[in-house]
């Protein structure tokens, strides 16, 4: 396993039986979380495209406005939420709205028409709300740096694996089930999810812990576990959480470049990341080459599977070298290219293929732009929590909305704004990679010299970061 990176080289055997445990805890609620959620999510796509449409009498848009309802939810809350987690117990929160998604999500296999599908989506995003950003904070929150995006990656590719299954189950639900006992196959898909949902909130219940400093001693994790956990922390020079809430925290994040930039970074990624699932799907559906049920469901997996390699390959080389850099811009290189071939549009079959499938490489991003922003804010909890919320609230904001006008659903197969307004955000995703290479370098080279100041005995850090401010005000005036 170290061979593999996963346990840092010359681990002491205490610690490696702690982050066992924290891998087992951890890890196998929040990859089963999102697997359950990734998979109740993209229940709706594949079953519209197998019978839901015609069954409850959806027409034109109405597959978006269900999208833009759901995010509308997802999104009221989501940042104080996740503020919040920093100071309620994430390890009761999570499974319980863990519960609460399941039941909404079994709601879904009994609509008759639009309103009541809407109301399932309201609540399906309501009770979403802190899962996502909950599990990364947490992850972020108990992992050393060098061991941060291997289980990053883990658990970003339960996403991409919930998209395939989903697509396989529902391929299998309307072959076998469809029609049983008088059930559709289509919403046997639902119940399925729901099936699987229930024994995910269970182990969050039994195992899943709180950030560290707050959590106490269980059949699970010993006092001394704990104690060894908050001592690698230190080690990392970690900020602890205080026990009230300070505002002014908002403030002084928002006064860096690591929020406007991992913010629109996110941004970019979540319309790039979306050509490749619904649009390709409808694509399908409408493609005067007559795709069948099966075709429709399954190839849009393909996809997925590339994302769950990129994943794998980029973190393990992320983690070794420490470089986030790389993959996001291989990754934003791949994306662009395809929408490019797409804006084309008069190539083979073979090629529009390809460019939807390598989309998934996008979806490998959302690992190494998480990692990237974990890794520049590491030493600041309520920093971390704030900058990934936003990252994952702001981004859906957009991504609630603006596939209504890009990708429109009666545009089907041929989606010409969508495509060429994806050209311009995967290649603005390139330069934007670039840019934050450059301001995270110049932060390496602030923090290493403010250590060296320190080890030299220059005074504390706090005057080390004086000084930093005064050289700074110093190099502007000389500008102006």
């Amino acid at each position: 396993m170290e061979g593999w990176h996963w346990y840092r080289p010359g681990i002491s055997r205490e610690e490696k039986i702690l982050v066992f445990k924290l891998d087992l805890s951890i890890l196998l609620f929040g990859c089963l979380s999102t697997f359950t959620k990734t998979l109740d999510n993209q229940a709706l796509t594949n079953a519209y495209v197998t019978g839901m449409q015609e069954d409850i009498g959806l027409t034109g848009n109405d597959l978006n406005y269900l999208t833009a309802v759901y995010y509308s939810s997802y999104l009221s809350f989501m940042i104080p939420a996740s503020f919040m987690l920093t100071r309620l117990p994430i390890s009761r929160i999570l499974p319980t709205m863990e519960i609460l998604w399941g039941i909404s999500t079994f709601g879904c296999a009994w609509v008759h028409n639009l309103k009541q599908l809407y109301v399932c989506r309201f609540f399906l995003g309501a009770t979403e709300t802190v899962a996502f950003t909950g599990v990364i904070y947490v992850i972020g929150s108990w992992y050393k740096r060098d061991e941060l995006g291997t289980r990053m990656a883990l658990f970003q590719i339960s996403a991409p694996l919930g998209s395939m299954i989903s697509g396989y189950l529902q391929t299998a639900a309307y072959s076998h089930l469809n029609g049983r006992h008088g059930i559709e196959g289509w919403r046997w898909l639902f119940i399925i999810c729901f099936c699987i949902t229930f024994p995910c909130a269970l182990i969050g219940y039994a195992c899943f812990p709180n950030q560290p400093n707050n959590t106490r001693p269980s059949w699970w994790l010993k006092q001394s576990e704990i104690e060894l956990a908050n001592k690698r922390l230190e080690e990392e020079g970690i900020m602890k959480i205080e026990k009230k809430i300070n505002w002014r925290a908002l403030t002084r994040v928002l006064r860096g470049w690591p929020w406007y930039c991992f913010v629109f970074a996110w941004c970019l990624y979540d319309q790039n990341q979306f050509w490749g699932t619904t649009p390709f799907s409808l694509y399908l559906k409408a493609s005067d080459r007559h795709y069948t049920v099966s075709q429709i469901n399954n190839y849009p997996t393909v996809g997925k599977a590339i994302a769950i390699i990129l994943t794998v390959i980029g973190s393990y080389y992320s983690d070794k070298t420490g470089d986030r850099f790389s993959p996001t811009l291989l990754g934003a290189i791949l994306v662009a290219s395809g929408s490019i071939i797409l804006v084309v549009w008069n190539v083979s079959e073979g090629a529009r293929f390809y460019a939807f499938f390598i989309d998934g490489a996008e979806t490998a991003m959302s690992t190494f732009l998480m990692s990237w922003a974990s890794d520049v804010v590491k030493h600041d909890s309520e920093a971390r929590s704030i900058i990934t919320a936003s990252m994952n609230c702001i981004g859906q904001v957009f991504l609630a909305w603006v596939p209504i006008f890009t990708f429109n659903v009666t545009k089907a197969p041929k989606f010409t704004v969508g495509f060429i307004f994806s050209m311009v955000t995967g290649i603005l995703h390139v330069v934007l990679a670039c840019f934050i290479q450059v301001l995270d370098v110049r932060r390496k080279r602030k923090e290493k010299r403010r250590v060296l100041l320190i080890d030299a005995g220059h005074g504390n850090d706090a005057d080390v970061i004086d000084m930093d401010n005064q050289e700074s005000s110093s190099s502007t005036r000389e500008k102006n």
